[in-house]
């Protein structure tokens, strides 16, 4: 094998890496790293601090190890990964930001183009748009408090909650905001819980106008965290204090959640981001072009919004990949570049995959039959091969949670829902079967 740099080793395995991670992902964990030494057949990587380093180690360790293998040849490399105690980063329970403290260091949680100016408007998401200016203009606004927008993955939904944040940290300065994801809310609770000290918690929500809340489907099963939650959300609501929530699913269909919280993410407006049609999707191209500064022809943008439906964040990916790929090479964006693009890293968006082709898989690579998958059988050698064939279902294809039931033998789309999280739970407890789900994925992709 020919000696190689490992600097440059890193860098293309982080590119490797942000093919199969979000972009807000990929942005908050990986994209400051940097190799800083080899020790033997291990390379040591260097993160902002340490708890960034465990948590990437924990999380990612394997995945990004099995890229390193593959792209260098070498099946002996190991990755150690480094953070710096002497100066830490904020933990994950300090991730509090006001319009007077949030400085350009705290870039990893603001993204910088996430503003109204960069949100491209089309039918799909005018009411959260409309609804997430208002709300950054207009506290005393009762009509939009709280504001709960909600959509699939990739649609948009970050973006306009941390456009209100960027509105009011560089044109409203005097009104003050937090902004935080709910597993870190629960997080930080937890730490309460164990030192039986929630001042930390409790600050979250302190001297604030806005409270700007991502992800709160994660609160399902935090029983305690709701609670305490519940008595926030009141307090800042009965002194005129704007909340903004973001959910992947509608507050009704927010299940394990108590019915006095769900009604209260209904008191004001309630609004959906729904998958773009093809001129807001040309639109987004033609602004992501124009962002890096690249020459593509109309026909190249037209493929690739037709090509990929669904997933504002993944045009994002393809247009950021592809400008990687010309300056790096120094080759034209034409359309063999962006086929080639998308043929190999998001196959499955430029073809109709259908519940049956994805169950097919699925029970193959389980080794059940598809009769199985539709029966009743609840061993665990089927149920865990069905909650999986329904979750791929939900995030492939266009199909309803109603529709999805209907193609398992008429199961209701509670059902679906409880398998799609339960899923998602067995992900992060049992690395095997997130590996096996990722094989079958790609296992899709070439079909």
């Amino acid at each position: 094998m020919e000696p190689f740099n490992p600097s440059d080793l890193w860098n293309r395995c982080l590119y490797e890496a942000s093919k199969h991670l979000e972009a807000t992902e990929f942005d908050a964990w990986l994209k400051n790293s940097s190799y800083e030494d080899i020790n033997g057949t291990r390379l040591v990587i260097r993160f902002r601090n340490s708890f960034v380093a465990g948590h990437v180690k924990s999380r990612f360790g394997s995945m990004l190890e099995d890229i390193i293998r593959d792209i260098s040849g070498m099946n002996e490399l190991a990755l150690q990964f480094i953070g710096d105690p002497a100066k830490p980063g904020p933990s994950s329970s300090e991730r509090l930001f006001t319009s007077s403290t949030l400085s350009s260091s705290d870039s990893t949680f603001l993204r910088s183009n996430y503003t109204f100016d960069h949100f491209i408007v089309g039918p799909n998401n005018q009411l959260a748009h409309a609804g997430a200016l208002a709300v950054s203009r207009d506290i005393d606004s009762t009509i939009y408090n709280p504001l709960f927008i909600y959509g699939g993955v990739g649609l948009g939904k970050t973006h306009l909650i941390q456009a209100i944040a960027h509105h009011l940290r560089q044109k409203d300065q005097k009104r003050t905001f937090s902004y935080l994801s709910t597993e870190l809310l629960v997080e930080t609770f937890i730490k309460g819980v164990i030192q039986n000290d929630y001042t930390k918690f409790r600050r979250l929500f302190q001297g604030i106008d806005y409270l700007l809340l991502d992800d709160i489907q994660f609160l399902k099963g935090k029983v305690e965290t709701q609670e305490a939650f519940f008595h926030r959300f009141n307090e800042l609501h009965q002194h005129g204090k704007q909340i903004v929530l973001t959910s992947d699913r509608p507050p009704h269909e927010l299940q394990d959640l108590p019915e006095r919280l769900i009604s209260r993410f209904q008191w004001g407006l309630v609004a959906d981001i729904k998958p773009p049609e093809y001129e807001t999707r040309l639109a987004i191209l033609q602004l992501l072009v124009k962002d890096e500064e690249l020459e593509v022809s109309h026909d190249v943008l037209d493929y690739i919004a037709s090509s990929i439906r669904k997933n504002v964040r993944q045009l994002s990916g393809v247009i950021h990949r592809l400008a990687a790929m010309s300056r790096l090479t120094k080759c034209k964006i034409d359309m063999n570049l962006a086929q080639k693009e998308i043929s190999s890293s998001l196959g499955t968006i430029t073809r109709r995959l259908t519940p049956g082709n994805i169950a097919s898989v699925v029970a193959e690579s389980f080794d059940v039959s598809p009769s199985q998958l539709k029966g009743k059988q609840r061993k665990r050698s089927v149920l865990v091969p069905r909650q999986v064939a329904m979750s791929l279902i939900r995030e492939l294809t266009s199909l309803s949670l109603k529709d999805i039931g209907s193609f398992f033998s008429g199961r209701d789309h509670s059902t679906v829902l409880n398998s799609i999280d339960r899923i998602e739970e067995l992900k992060q407890k049992e690395p095997d079967l997130d590996r096996k789900i990722e094989e079958i994925r790609r296992k899709l992709i070439s079909i």
